[in-house]
């Protein structure tokens, strides 16, 4: 790893491992008097298919002035570099009162530009490629597969979305707020990104999502799209369950029996 980086970056930086990124190893560098962060893949993670249209969304946001800014990449590897955001502070660890309605506007911005890319993300194959490396199943999974049939009845517009609103995505400063990592960024329907905001961050107090809704939409819900971003949120569940039992099984690392397990949880109280 300290040789990839070096030769990309010359002999002259100074960088550390952080304990940020799950598919990725995220580093802080120093390129002269510029902190830098620098995304290294995980080698288990080089030939999954999700990350595979990141070379064609970031040239069509970067006018957007959402991402950090960014000083090398290479598509081939999938070596990211970009300034490191001094004081930013990710979502869940942010206390300020409006930051739901902070990240409703953030994503307004994204899906207000109506940008495509012209790859689809394909939940369900993605769903069934996860589902396909695992060995050791850590809970029945196949049982929630009928959700499947679920998704597939709903026919949105979609345009470019992000599909992974973790807490590390969103970061704030006094200054401005970002919204980064699009290895996963594909068309989709905007209400499964809502979802992924929700899921990922464990937003399930009615009365924070009624906010978020209210920054976000220029009207109120109606029952069809209550009803959709229900079934997103069982689909989220098993999706990200699914991956997070792949990635345990690839790397045995306990955080993933973790988010797994948690995932789980948040399945079966969301399929009811």
């Amino acid at each position: 790893m300290e040789n990839k980086i070096k030769a990309i970056l010359g002999n002259n930086i100074q960088f550390t491992p952080t304990n940020l990124g799950l598919t990725n190893n995220i580093y802080k560098g120093k390129i002269g008097f510029e902190n830098v962060a620098i995304r290294i893949p995980k080698e288990e993670t080089k030939e999954l298919s999700a990350f595979n249209n990141e070379k064609n969304v970031l040239p069509l946001i970067k006018d957007l002035d959402l991402d950090v800014p960014e000083i090398y990449y290479d598509p081939e590897t999938r070596v990211r570099i970009t300034r490191w955001i001094p004081n930013a502070i990710e979502y869940k660890l942010c206390h300020d009162e409006d930051k739901i309605e902070r990240v409703a506007k953030i994503l307004k911005k994204f899906h207000g530009a109506n940008l495509k890319s012209g790859v689809d993300f394909n939940c369900v194959a993605l769903l069934n490629e996860y589902r396909s490396h695992i060995k050791d199943l850590l809970h029945p999974l196949d049982d929630y597969y009928h959700l499947i049939s679920d998704i597939q009845q709903i026919h949105n517009e979609h345009i470019l979305c992000h599909n992974d609103l973790v807490s590390g995505n969103l970061l704030f400063t006094k200054e401005k707020d970002y919204l980064i990592d699009y290895e996963y960024a594909k068309d989709n329907d905007p209400l499964f990104d809502i979802m992924s905001f929700f899921t990922e961050n464990k937003i399930t107090d009615s009365n924070l999502r009624n906010r978020f809704y209210a920054a976000y939409f220029d009207s109120p819900l109606t029952p069809i799209q209550i009803k959709q971003l229900s079934i997103y949120e069982s689909f989220h569940n098993l999706l990200w369950c699914t991956w997070a039992n792949m990635m345990y099984d690839l790397l045995h690392e306990e955080i993933y029996l973790e988010i797994a397990n948690d995932k789980y949880n948040a399945l079966k109280i969301s399929a009811q």
